[in-house]
């Protein structure tokens, strides 16, 4: 598909400092000491994100936001929302590759039992490098004030289930949209199989330069997810005041931020994407059929 490009570069090895990241089971834990073992065979220096330094009972390792901005790979062992975890934060210049060690594992680039066999092919360089977009989310004011990233998706729901708020939408400052409901999901193409697709969302090709504005359950058979440019700036806003407190923005269904009604949230696309490592034989639809079980 568009959107990749081969990352073989001269030399029998691209990669001479991994970062191993590991979701702490005992089964990926194990896939780990083998592959810490198997790169310093071949002379490639390892380093550990804390998490898993930690559970390896190792003596140095650095902190998981910054473990991508010290080595030239990670390799991320388990699942969708481990790799999230790193690849949020990840320079482009640094490529992730997930090994699948989770449930879906629909971001990742191996099975577990390909993680060793196919070293070789990934330290010279011959996976693929698939970019993927990210967003910026911007709060504007309040303790959290600040701009954060997401890979997948930026939420805005309720804390508490059993009540609805009014939400409102805009793209590039014009107003589009305003519905009762539990929440509203700005995602890109790659969180477009993640909440968004939960929530009735469209897929989106990965290559693909929009992202999806899907609400989730408006309390309206009218409102309906909406697929806008990526260079266009959506604002979200909770209208109300006491009975629509609780309300909290997400990001990859990961870091969280509680929002007082009124205040609108910018999302835009980020200056920079996240680069994921694949299989030089993968294909993102193949992918899909096989992890949406559509029976191809």
């Amino acid at each position: 598909m568009k959107g990749s490009r081969p990352s073989r570069r001269g030399g029998k090895t691209r990669f001479r400092t991994v970062g191993l990241v590991a979701k702490v089971s005992p089964r990926a834990l194990r896939l780990t000491a083998g592959l810490e073992r198997a790169l310093r065979r071949r002379g490639v220096e390892v380093i550990f994100d804390e998490e898993t330094g930690q559970a390896m009972r190792r003596d140095a390792w650095v902190r998981r936001d910054r473990i991508a901005r010290t080595a030239d790979l990670v390799i991320v062992l388990g699942g969708d929302g481990t790799l999230l975890s790193v690849a949020r934060e990840a320079p482009t210049t640094t490529p992730v590759l997930g090994i699948n060690v989770g449930a879906l594992g629909y971001l990742t680039g191996l099975k577990q039992e390909e993680a060793l066999s196919r070293l070789d092919e990934v330290l010279a360089g011959g996976f693929r490098e698939d970019r993927r977009r990210r967003l910026d989310v911007r709060i504007p004011a309040g303790p959290d004030a600040g701009t954060y990233r997401a890979l997948n998706d930026a939420v805005l729901n309720r804390k508490l289930s059993g009540r609805i708020s009014t939400f409102s939408v805009s793209v590039g400052g014009t107003p589009v949209a305003r519905f009762r409901g539990d929440g509203v999901i700005v995602a890109t193409p790659t969180g477009s199989t993640a909440y968004s697709l939960s929530a009735g969302g469209p897929i989106l090709d990965p290559a693909l330069a929009a992202v999806v504005v899907t609400p989730i359950s408006p309390h309206t058979l009218m409102q309906r997810p909406l697929v806008v440019p990526a260079s266009a700036t959506i604002g979200l806003k909770v209208i109300g005041r006491r009975h629509d407190e609780g309300v909290h923005l997400a990001l990859d269904g990961q870091a969280s931020f509680m929002l007082d009604p009124g205040r609108t949230i910018e999302v835009r696309e980020a200056g920079s994407s996240a680069t994921l490592l694949r299989p030089p034989e993968s294909d993102d639809f193949q992918n899909l059929s096989e992890k949406l079980n559509w029976g191809v």
